[in-house]
């Protein structure tokens, strides 16, 4: 009935434009439809008629650039976010936007001036300074990305995704018991979101808090019975308490979750290196090579494997096929090299054993 009643209105607006086509508000109202039912081509063209009598019609203009951000258009989003500025429009939420499409294509300094012209228009807006926390972050400017989270989160202390990026980052600077609090307080906002508790299970495990970690990655699965990604991250967790068997068998049952995925076959196989139980690691990685035939670490993983099971010949033919697909890797060419040489110099030494013989 509500699509019935939408349609209705589709076709009511479309009769009052024609016959009075300079009426702005009928394609406001169209285009606001058309917004709701997800139809964003048929949106932007009926902006973009109503912008061909009215070129300067701020609405049209953000609506356009949020339509084509989220298409992830961002050159066309910043067309249109870029016109609706030069309205002289004081807007706090077009700065934001236009900075957000600036840091999607990699134009800091663009992206923080925008920032900055949003600051001056509301200097207490959360968002703003989430939004240059973020981009900090994504320039891997740590601790000026710390800060503006901290002033964010003073403002707006319950918002998660400001908890968990800070937490991210606090991680990657060792800062694991600071991180776990503000793990912990995403929870606690939105005890729903697997994705939260993993991270936090992931947290505890890397300070070897087990019992808390393992009572996360548990409750992750149970909320999530087919949650890929927390099955690998409890296998690594189970292996690292040395609970091998375990691990295994968390690896094997993400194996069944996505059996197209090679991430679970790598990492059992190289469990079963690390325990030298290396026929089991070669069934591994072939698997994951029938998955992604061009796959040059699974190569290379193999050409370790046969090196640590002194088959060089076979590790010579692993690295070679990595190689022809990663040409690029001076590193793995240096190592092939090296095992030629190896392979070479055991001949050598045979063939002088059976002269001396």
């Amino acid at each position: 009935m509500i699509q019935d009643n939408e349609l209705q209105q589709i076709e009511e607006l479309i009769k009052k434009i024609v016959d009075d086509p300079k009426n702005s508000d009928n394609y406001l109202s169209l285009a606001s439809i058309y917004l709701k039912r997800e139809e964003y081509d048929f949106a932007i063209n009926v902006y973009e008629s109503l912008l061909s009598f009215e070129p300067e019609n701020f609405v049209a203009l953000t609506n356009i650039g949020s339509i084509y951000s989220c298409k992830n258009d961002f050159y066309n989003a910043i067309n249109y976010y870029s016109r609706a500025v030069t309205l002289g429009v004081n807007n706090l939420s077009i700065f934001i936007n236009l900075g957000n499409a600036f840091a999607e294509i990699g134009e800091f300094k663009q992206a923080m001036s925008n920032y900055i012209k949003a600051l001056n228009l509301d200097k207490n807006n959360y968002q703003v300074y989430s939004a240059i926390a973020l981009l900090y972050q994504d320039y891997e400017n740590y601790d000026e990305a710390i800060r503006y989270y901290e002033k964010a989160l003073k403002l707006c202390p319950n918002e998660p995704e400001n908890n968990i990026n800070l937490a991210f980052i606090l991680m990657k600077k060792n800062r694991f018991n600071e991180a776990i609090i503000l793990f912990e307080k995403a929870i606690n906002i939105m005890p729903n979101n697997v994705q939260f508790v993993l991270h936090c299970a992931n947290a505890y495990s890397a300070i070897k808090q087990f019992d808390r970690a393992n009572q996360l990655f548990k409750q992750a699965l149970t909320e999530s019975p087919n949650y890929y990604q927390a099955y690998l991250c409890f296998a690594i967790s189970l292996f690292e308490q040395n609970n091998i068997d375990e691990a295994i068998n968390y690896y094997k049952k993400a194996i069944d979750i996505s059996s197209e995925s090679i991430n679970a076959h790598l990492l059992l196989g190289n469990l079963y290196c690390s325990i030298q139980r290396y026929a089991e690691a070669i069934e591994s990685y072939q698997k994951a090579l029938e998955i992604e035939p061009a796959n040059p670490n699974t190569y290379t993983l193999l050409g370790n494997t046969y090196v640590m099971i002194k088959d060089l010949r076979t590790a010579i033919s692993m690295y070679k096929q990595a190689i022809d697909i990663d040409s690029e890797n001076d590193e793995l060419k240096l190592i092939y090299i090296e095992i030629i040489q190896e392979y070479i110099n055991n001949d050598l030494d045979e063939d002088n054993d059976k002269h001396a013989a």
